[in-house]
């Protein structure tokens, strides 16, 4: 469980990773399929109750929360991470999430949302694999490790069996 009450904690987390971005460069950007599931994701989340969005520096996590932010006019919260830096860029992000009491937030970020969530008092799970762009976390922080829902979003993708996230770490 995270420092506090759990009467300071968000109503709900979504955790996100960034749509599907091209594969060279310091910080890509989008390619068409990406912008396209960030579509997705904000109709999927317009009528979520959400208040405020939490993104990295990021271009590619900055662009899939875009549409959503634009739908619901809200200028997204940017928690600046650094590569080398995994467990103070997982408590940067979660103390942000942990700011939006009884909201609904969705965070944006990359391969590493799943520390977030376990940060958050979440499970433990696996790292999201590199080419998998389709996980939608819904994670309720009062209920701790059993508040959580595992969706998907968008396009369909082939996950191979390896890179399938259906149960906590060990």
């Amino acid at each position: 469980m995270p420092d506090g009450d759990k009467t300071t904690l968000p109503r709900q987390v979504l955790l996100v990773r960034h749509a599907e971005r091209e594969w060279e460069g310091e910080d890509p950007r989008l390619v068409a399929a990406g912008e396209a599931r960030a579509q997705a994701l904000a109709e999927a989340l317009r009528d979520a109750g959400i208040s405020r969005i939490i993104t990295t520096q990021w271009r590619r996590t900055r662009a899939t929360a875009e549409p959503l932010a634009k739908l619901l006019r809200i200028t997204p919260e940017i928690v600046p991470v650094f590569d080398g830096e995994a467990r103070e860029n997982v408590e940067a992000v979660a103390a942000a999430v942990r700011r939006s009491k009884d909201e609904t937030v969705p965070m944006v970020g990359r391969i590493a949302v799943t520390g977030v969530m376990a940060a958050l008092g979440g499970p433990s799970l696996p790292t999201i694999c590199d080419n998998v762009f389709s996980d939608l976390f819904l994670f309720t922080p009062a209920t701790g490790e059993t508040g959580l829902m595992h969706l998907h979003y968008g396009a369909a993708e082939d996950i191979s069996p390896r890179c399938r996230i259906s149960k906590p770490v060990d």
